[in-house]
């Protein structure tokens, strides 16, 4: 058992292993308000929370019945973690209903059962431990039933898919521990048979599938000997098999009628149907009698029509071939029928009571070949989308009506341009809750900014609470942290933009700010981009000295090192010089016209083959069209800074990827850029990274606004320029403090609201 636990622990998936504090968390308030609404259901009940259910309950055979039909599903379940989290929250929530009892009927009333530390403990009423004694009759008692409530449990209410079979594997082993460590002896010498536990934990890409979950098995249903009952009864039979012949023939009987729903799905998918009919329209059209007798215009309609009809047959048959030779489709996981729980006697698919989990972080260049596919099934679909955004929408799909939702997931998509989309599909939900954890070291392997997002499947329209967690200290209250900071949010005071998640003076400002300014990218004429990415700053960037010595050994080359400044060298106001150079290897130029800079980049050739986006193994990875837009003043700024760094540059510094450029050398915008008001609304408006730093991405930036009148501001921020060029350390504090005094009066701020801004 000990090399169990050892394998389980030491176990990578590729996805992050959840603290035990937030999965605690997640399934007690999903699983909780997931119960509240299967009694409301079952009884007719009006209860608003867990609390007011315990008074209402007589009959406690019904409630574990009601309990035990949950239905709670991790689309990417992993090694098992939040499966085995919910069994244990399940079994705790019967413990506080005070409905959990033996298979006789008898209370555990002498017993108090709750999570610690994800964990499941069991204590007397004086406090001490549970432990099994086999012979000891109240320790029987209490052992089974533990074991068959855990049973009842996994087999019934806990589901789960993952693409990797290992992950599935160790899912399983992880249940089957759990069922382990309330094994019991039938007699002195005989453990309990452990039951088959592998049926509802399946290998599959969650989120691909060849039939929709609303596709029909009416059709399929009528034409088949099987019916879902059927399908019921076998898979029950399956989990219950008394030995494997049983099993294998349970197995045999069910791909068989998970075949026959699919070829019926298959016969009246969409596309094969179309298919059919452009096939008769063609045959009849080119079997008409009359042929012959048509006159010339007549004909040309007729041959017309014909094209038109195979041109059509031809594109379908060429949609119909490559979806069942993609690749895509390999691990398709059918939700429509792998799991006959969440279907109802027609077939329909009804869904889960609760969605839960910690869906895969990956980047959208790790899946890029798969685009295609969630181009045409996700509604969140974009091209820079993370793939937990699509698992989102996976997740809400497979959801019942009214049914729970909460998963942990990287807070970007809140602010992110490619979190428009999932924004606006959100809001056709009802959010119930947002924790951010901002950059605090939720996961020890990485930093990914984690929020937990909690939705139920249902349009209703209310605010919502965003929770922003400042720290980590008390690890085993998260729920105490979480009520103690709700901000309310109005649902109707968001739209598809970029969410503000703060306190209502904080919303109010940001509107105010928004009314009376325009856009930067309005401001600029969408001048803004980014520096060159070199694909090899060791072979493109160089120092003075090797500059110097490429020109001396060719003159011409001059034309094409350009003075470049890096992230680390700007400095707020300040006027810097560069003492490192760019060899500007664009698309279109020729390097062979220039020996000293061709020989230089040979020496890393080996380097500079097979990256991104070049043609030629010499040439930079990407610059913005024109780079003649860097021999101009600018306005430059570094892609990550702890606090607002703009500067004008005069000298024709060109930049690489790690700052951005405004096409602007209005000295009034640099003034403002270097704003208090600013620094307020873009912190509010963008995601912090690690340690308070801000990242600068354009999709924030340019939506921020500009008060009119800044000219106003010019004066000062020349003469702070001025004071920077003769000293880089002189004290601009002053002039600060008047430039920030004029942006408050061309926003008409009042004295609270310059107090929360300069709080900020």
């Amino acid at each position: 058992l000990g090399l169990i636990f050892e394998k389980i622990n030491g176990y990578k998936d590729g996805s992050f292993f959840t603290p035990g504090f937030i999965t605690m968390y997640m399934c007690r308030e999903t699983i909780r308000r997931a119960v509240v609404q299967k009694f409301n259901e079952a009884k007719q009940w009006n209860c608003e929370n867990f609390d007011e259910l315990y008074d209402k309950i007589e009959d406690r055979t019904e409630a574990n019945n009601i309990v035990n039909s949950l239905h709670i599903c991790d689309p990417a379940v992993g090694s098992g973690h939040f499966l085995v989290s919910a069994l244990n929250e399940v079994i705790a929530v019967k413990n506080d209903l005070k409905i959990l009892q033996d298979r006789e009927g008898k209370r555990l009333k002498e017993y108090h059962i709750e999570v610690v530390n994800d964990e499941l403990i069991i204590t007397d009423d004086d406090g001490g431990l549970f432990e099994y004694k086999p012979g000891v009759k109240e320790s029987q008692r209490i052992q089974e039933t533990l074991f068959h409530e855990k049973q009842t449990i996994i087999e019934n209410c806990l589901f789960g898919v993952d693409i990797n079979p290992n992950s599935v594997k160790i899912c399983r082993l992880r249940l089957w521990i759990e069922l382990l460590k309330n094994a019991y002896y039938k007699n002195p010498t005989e453990l309990e048979t452990l039951p088959n536990i592998d049926i509802n934990i399946k290998c599959g890409n969650s989120l691909v599938s060849r039939f929709a979950i609303d596709a029909d098995l009416g059709q399929a249903l009528k034409k088949s000997k099987w019916s879902i009952d059927d399908y019921r009864i076998f898979v029950d039979t399956y989990r219950n098999a008394e030995n494997k012949e049983q099993k294998r023939e349970m197995e045999q009987l069910i791909e068989t009628i998970k075949s026959d729903f699919r070829s019926e799905i298959n016969r009246n998918d969409t596309r094969i149907v179309k298919l059919y009919k452009l096939r008769g329209d063609l045959f009849n059209l080119t079997n008409q009698t009359q042929l012959f007798g048509f006159n010339p215009k007549d004909k040309a309609d007729w041959e017309k029509k014909v094209k038109k009809l195979m041109d059509e047959i031809e594109a379908l048959e060429k949609e119909i071939e490559e979806i069942k030779a993609n690749k895509i489709y390999e691990n398709a996981f059918e939700w429509r029928f792998e799991f006959p729980e969440v279907l109802n006697d027609k077939g329909d698919f009804v869904g889960f009571d609760a969605v839960i989990g910690n869906p895969p972080y990956i980047r959208q260049e790790e899946f890029s070949d798969d685009k295609r596919y969630f181009q045409s099934k996700f509604v969140c679909f974009t091209p820079t989308a993370d793939l937990y955004v699509y698992f989102i929408e996976l997740g809400l799909n497979i959801l019942r009506i009214e049914g729970k939702f909460t998963f942990i997931v990287p807070n970007k998509w809140i602010k992110s341009g490619y979190g428009k989309n999932l924004r606006t599909y959100l809001l056709t939900k009802n959010i119930v809750s947002i924790i951010d954890f901002g950059d605090l070291p939720v996961f020890d392997e990485a930093t990914t900014y984690p929020c937990i997002l909690e939705v139920e499947n249902s349009n209703k329209i209310s605010r919502f609470h965003f929770t922003k967690i400042k720290n980590l200290d008390l690890k085993d209250n998260l729920n105490f942290r979480v009520e103690s900071k709700k901000i309310p949010i109005e649902r109707n005071s968001l739209d598809n933009t970029g969410w503000n998640l703060a306190n209502e003076k904080t919303i109010e400002i940001i509107a105010k700010l928004r009314l009376k300014g325009i856009l930067l990218r309005e401001f600029v004429n969408d001048s803004i981009f980014y520096g060159i990415k070199t694909g090899c700053n060791e072979a493109f960037v160089v120092d003075e000295a090797t500059r110097d010595e490429l020109i001396r050994n060719d003159k011409s080359t001059q034309a094409i090192i350009k003075p470049y400044l890096a992230g680390r060298d700007i400095k707020r106001y300040e006027s810097p010089e560069s003492k490192k150079y760019l060899i500007l290897s664009e698309k279109g130029i020729n390097i062979e016209k220039y020996p000293s800079v061709y020989n230089h980049l040979l020496k890393f050739k080996d380097k500079l083959m097979n990256r991104a986006g070049i043609s030629k193994w010499y040439e930079l990875q990407a610059s913005p069209g024109n780079v003649e837009k860097f021999e101009k003043s600018k306005i430059m700024y570094p892609d990550i800074s702890k606090n607002l760094n703009f500067i004008l540059d005069s000298n024709s510094h060109y930049s690489i990827n790690t700052v951005y450029n405004i096409g602007s050398d209005s000295l009034g915008l640099l003034g403002y850029l270097n704003s208090k008001v600013f620094l307020f609304y873009f912190k509010t408006v963008s995601n912090s990274i690690r340690g308070d730093y801000l990242r600068f991405f354009t999709d924030y930036i340019k939506e921020c606004p500009i008060p009119i009148g800044i000219e106003k501001l010019e004066s000062l921020v020349n003469e702070i320029i001025c004071l920077k060029k003769a000293n880089p350390k002189s004290d601009i504090s002053d002039l600060e403090s008047k430039i920030d005094l004029l942006v408050y009066e061309l926003y008409g701020l009042t004295e609270e609201e310059i107090q929360i801004i300069e709080k900020t």
